[in-house]
């Protein structure tokens, strides 16, 4: 019989950048094997995960956060047919505990994948690493280095396939003549709300300077263009960093947003979603899992994390609800949420992973003005962008990790045999004089 395999998973990020991936190799590697995602409660979710990981066309079974939380505290499975007697639970993202608890409540060996250190190790099989120095974090804990692997980076997989940018821009009706600047509000709600206004209006500017600057937004798989159109028209919204809305108009080449100052920003669908990032010379995104993206594609970025209403951005844990407390709620949230961004050295994932700013940030509270002037000197400036580009391509490794994790998968099923059988008495006995 083929085993479970369930999935652990949270929010737009891993599902996209890890869960992807390591399940379309599995569906090559272990054709007949069941797969379960169990996502679990997230405050970065957008809703649409189910839907998108259905979508995939991979025959996955999906449990959303509450039937996984009902199965995991009161054994009730979301499906009538039972699971089946080996499997195992791979970790892919969310809190590590629920792994654990996901293991405890099936039965199944655990495998953690992370990319920042390793929690609960006397209850994991095996920990999968993305870098070295995660690799030498753990071992400083003293975890036994037979649990750990180093697998790589699973974004790298995800991201992996190679596009020319000028057969995409024919492909998207873009000028090979002009510079491409993608916008990238995020995938999850409280960023769409508050950064397109602010891209928009750094994208106005840009275009005041020069009209021939093309501009692409790139709707997330896990954005609806409800939320866009909210962040078009509440001017509330606007107000918070400066920024402006547009006009949703429906065009021959899709749907297309036209600003206050005449600049047209065309809307790349989910469809287009790494091509469309590969085609653009510059993006202006928010810290997550683009800046990742982008950085496995050589697209030189800025990524912004504006803390003009820190209030308003979601925490995990306790942290997240400090801002639901009446009348000191939003004041004690806005100064944790500051504090946090203190002591964040770097925002930009591929910045975290060089340990230096090799793509521009801005933090803190932000002007469009300041956007369009950073993103002006670097479209001016080749040898920068050059630069970047390299600097980018090194930081993000190299692909391999979803095989890793498959190779893990089969060897931890393999050793559960294995113990399964050493734990079975022998139907015959092994010596003449043993009981019967």
């Amino acid at each position: 019989m083929q085993p479970d395999l369930i999935i652990i998973s949270n929010g737009p990020g891993e599902v996209s950048t890890w869960v992807r991936p390591v399940a379309r190799q599995l569906r090559g590697a272990m054709p007949e094997a069941r797969i379960t995602v169990a996502l679990v409660p997230c405050p970065h979710a957008s809703g649409e995960e189910r839907r998108t990981i259905e979508g995939w066309g991979l025959g996955i079974r999906v449990w959303d956060p509450t039937e996984s939380v009902r199965y995991l505290l009161g054994g009730r499975l979301p499906s009538t047919e039972p699971l089946r007697e080996k499997g195992v639970v791979l970790f892919l993202g969310g809190d590590q505990a629920f792994g654990v608890m996901m293991s405890g409540r099936t039965g199944f060996p655990l495998i953690t994948y992370t990319e920042t250190t390793g929690r609960w190790a006397p209850w994991v099989a095996r920990f999968l690493v993305s870098d070295r120095d995660v690799y030498l974090a753990m071992r400083a804990k003293r975890i036994d280095p037979r649990k750990i692997t180093l697998a790589g980076n699973l974004m790298v997989d995800a991201v992996r396939p190679q596009y020319d940018p000028h057969e995409i821009r024919a492909r998207l009706d873009l000028s090979a003549d002009a510079p491409v600047v993608g916008l990238l509000p995020g995938s999850k709600p409280f960023k769409v709300k508050y950064i397109t206004p602010l891209l928009l209006k750094a994208a106005d500017l840009l275009y005041e300077n020069d009209p021939s600057i093309q501009f692409v937004l790139h709707q997330s798989p896990f954005t609806p263009l409800s939320q866009l159109q909210e962040a078009l028209d509440d001017e509330r919204l606007h107000r918070v960093t400066s920024g402006c809305g547009g006009r949703l108009v429906q065009t021959s080449e899709g749907p297309t947003i036209l600003t206050p100052g005449g600049a047209s920003v065309r809307i790349i669908g989910p469809e287009h979603h790494y091509s469309g990032m590969a085609v653009a010379d510059l993006a202006l995104t928010v810290p997550g899992t683009n800046t990742a993206e982008l950085a496995i594609l050589g697209v030189p970025m800025i990524v912004l994390l504006p803390l003009n209403k820190p209030e308003e951005i979601p925490l995990d844990g306790l942290a997240g609800q400090i801002g639901n407390l009446p009348l000191v709620g939003k004041p004690l949230k806005r100064a944790v949420v500051l504090a946090l961004a203190k002591g964040l050295k770097f925002a930009a994932l591929p910045n975290q992973r060089a340990g230096s700013a090799i793509t521009p940030e801005l933090v803190g509270v932000i002007a469009p003005e300041e956007v369009a002037a950073l993103a002006e000197a670097i479209l001016t400036d080749p040898e920068r962008s050059r630069a970047i580009r390299l600097a980018l391509h090194q930081a993000m490794g190299e692909p391999g990790a979803a095989a890793q994790t498959v190779e893990a998968i089969r060897e931890v099923l393999a050793r559960a045999d294995h113990d399964l059988a050493g734990a079975i008495p022998p139907a015959v006995p092994t010596r003449p004089d043993a009981e019967a």
